[in-house]
């Protein structure tokens, strides 16, 4: 396959590892691109939601995330188009972040949230309706490796599993809608 047939999804992934380098480079830092509740909502500072997406500190964070992107991405993106698959991204992107900056106001108003795990949860909701429309819920067996690393990286303290849910939740209903639209399977 060529590269160009995924221009989203590969250029998704390098913005992450462009920004994996700034932040490890010290040309950014996770407090100038994290989002939190005091930062994102509370100081108008909405640009957080996006950058924070494409922020991911460790290389194993680095790592799981852009894996998980790859092959998720690269399904979606060929049965929803380019378009529609980076219209579906960044409606995760703001909403899923938005929900989980607020939810953050009680517990943690100043932990700083990072990286795209949050939208490939999304992601993932947007397949799982489809495919599950399409073929059955049997047909889920090819995300099983990728679902097993996001659950077990929402099990981390580290994690923001609220972000995650969100992304997922905002990604389910964005499947539904689709699928309704376009009549898969």
């Amino acid at each position: 396959m060529e590269l160009i047939e995924y221009p989203v999804t590969y250029g998704i992934i390098g913005i992450n590892v462009i920004v994996f380098i700034l932040l490890n480079i010290k040309v950014l830092s996770i407090q100038s691109v994290g989002s939190s509740y005091i930062n994102t909502l509370q100081e108008r500072q909405y640009y957080r939601i996006i950058s924070s997406a494409f922020s991911q500190k460790d290389f194993l964070h680095l790592v799981c995330n852009m894996y998980s992107l790859y092959n998720i991405g690269q399904a979606l993106e060929y049965a929803l188009k380019s378009g529609l698959y980076a219209i579906c991204y960044f409606l995760i992107m703001i909403l899923g972040g938005t929900v989980s900056a607020r939810i953050h106001k009680k517990n943690s108003p100043f932990t700083f949230s990072i990286g795209a795990s949050g939208v490939i949860c999304g992601l993932l909701g947007i397949y799982m309706v489809i495919v599950v429309s399409m073929r059955g819920i049997a047909s889920l067996k090819a995300m099983i490796p990728t679902i097993v690393l996001l659950v077990i990286m929402t099990t981390s303290k580290k994690i923001d599993s609220i972000g995650h849910f969100s992304g997922l939740i905002t990604g389910l209903i964005a499947g539904l809608v689709i699928v309704n639209i376009y009549r898969f399977g």
